[in-house]
């Protein structure tokens, strides 16, 4: 079957400047070690996935927990 749609390295950060909580992703901190240092919340860390044409598929979380977030470009840690 075709691919539809597809996601590859997604990240999700919340707070403000979220670009600063990349390099402490890239150390392999914890997300209560990140939330410690920069005040961020990780939410989503590098998460990727392919839906295929036919298929039905649900993203399901608590309001503003950044569903929408997966419908809308984004920059990449690299």
């Amino acid at each position: 079957m075709a691919i539809k749609l597809e996601i590859k390295n997604l990240y999700k950060i919340f707070g403000e400047h979220p670009q600063r909580a990349f390099k402490y992703i890239e150390q392999g901190l914890s997300k209560e070690q990140i939330l410690e240092k920069t005040g961020l919340s990780l939410g989503v860390k590098d998460a990727s996935l392919a839906i295929e044409e036919g298929e039905i598929f649900v993203i399901m979380g608590l309001s503003g927990s950044g569903k929408s977030h997966n419908g809308t470009p984004s920059q990449s840690p690299d």
